[in-house]
């Protein structure tokens, strides 16, 4: 074999081996698995349950999300955890049916999730205090992924970690029938979802909706489109108002929950710094302050929902983007209250009515 045909061999050779661990490489790097655990969510007042499917991680693993009927918690975006411990690689695709029983009806969702995304998050972290009194900072790792179900077929993807939560991406299903010959073949388990014993008890269990949300919601259509209201975003950012020679704890973070289901830590010794970002309306906050008399105050408060949009109309009008906005928290001189207002940039203002109000 002369020296040129041996040459192209070896040349051949070694593009192959090459390509071959390029190829390695991006499949190891596009299989990275990280430690979390699935979990689900429902408005209170509209219970779902997966009838079967879940998430389509890479490489084709499946995480069921077929866990048990999601009642919903007080807030959207309150998640269950499921069972799967452990180290995965991360969902590419949602593929389930499930059961929206306020609507009786089934939905299938068969859609991609944003990989990139969710493993821009699981890679990066997030920086939080520590919640011993240090003011020091630790960081924390993402370590569930939940699925949001509303009526509608709506379906939302939140990345969640100890205190913080931040949407990952909303998908749509499609209502489904499931056909006669599937249903047949059901065990009596499986079966539940057709069965009336078992249709009453999750329109009369306490457990799954109390009893003054059934009353509440006695009579009413369901809000279809309010999940998409919750998702709308304004330029916002919160300001303190304390007494005299009171400030912020520096040590602590300052909790706020939006209304789309995202959760942000905010460090107290730079508020002054916080810009006025993209942020949904927001429904708790939470903060730590040392009031002039060198005592130190836990203070949060649920806003309540229906003054929380009447406010946000009056000020942003029916573009979120007209103006940007601060929620200035006022915390009285004794120490005892405190009000929410919201201010634009254009000089509207509106008080925005609060829940659940204490200080300790």
């Amino acid at each position: 074999m002369n020296k040129s045909i041996q040459y192209l061999l070896s040349l051949l050779f070694f593009i192959q081996i090459s390509c071959q661990e390029k190829k390695d490489h991006r499949k190891t790097k596009a299989m990275t698995k990280y430690e979390w655990t699935e979990g689900t969510s429902a408005s209170l007042g509209y219970p779902m349950e997966v009838y079967k499917g879940g998430m389509e991680c890479e490489g084709g693993e499946l995480v069921g999300l077929g866990f048990g009927i999601i009642p919903g918690g007080n807030t959207w975006g309150t998640i269950n955890n499921g069972m799967g411990d452990g180290f995965k690689s991360l969902p590419s695709r949602l593929d389930f049916i499930w059961m929206s029983y306020m609507e009786n009806q089934f939905y299938l969702i068969d859609t991609p999730v944003d990989t990139a995304k969710l493993r821009l998050y699981f890679s990066k972290g997030y920086e939080v205090k520590v919640t011993n009194g240090s003011g020091e900072t630790e960081h924390l790792n993402y370590d569930r992924i939940g699925v949001g179900m509303a009526p509608g077929g709506i379906v939302v993807v939140w990345v969640v970690g100890a205190g913080v939560q931040k949407e990952v991406g909303r998908y749509q299903g499609k209502k489904v029938t499931i056909p006669e010959s599937e249903i047949s073949k059901l065990d009596s388990h499986e079966n539940r979802f057709w069965r009336k014993d078992y249709l009453e008890m999750v329109n009369t269990r306490e457990q799954i909706i109390p009893a003054k949300v059934r009353d509440q919601n006695k009579g009413k259509p369901i809000p279809f489109g309010i999940w998409d209201a919750y998702r709308i975003r304004y330029r916002w950012k919160p300001v303190f108002e304390l007494p005299e020679k009171a400030k912020l704890n520096p040590l602590t973070d300052i909790g706020i929950s939006m209304i789309n289901g995202e959760i942000e830590q905010l460090d107290a010794a730079k508020i002054s710094l916080a810009q006025n970002i993209e942020r949904a309306m927001p429904t708790r906050i939470a903060f730590d302050f040392i009031g002039s008399d060198h005592k130190e105050y836990g203070a949060s408060c649920d806003l309540n929902e229906k003054s929380s949009f009447e406010a946000f109309k009056t000020v942003f009008g029916e573009d979120p983007d007209s103006t940007e906005a601060y929620i200035i928290i006022k915390v009285n001189g004794a120490n005892s209250h405190f009000t929410i207002q919201l201010k634009g940039g254009k000089g509207k203002t509106a008080f925005i009515k609060a829940d659940k109000l204490e200080v300790l």
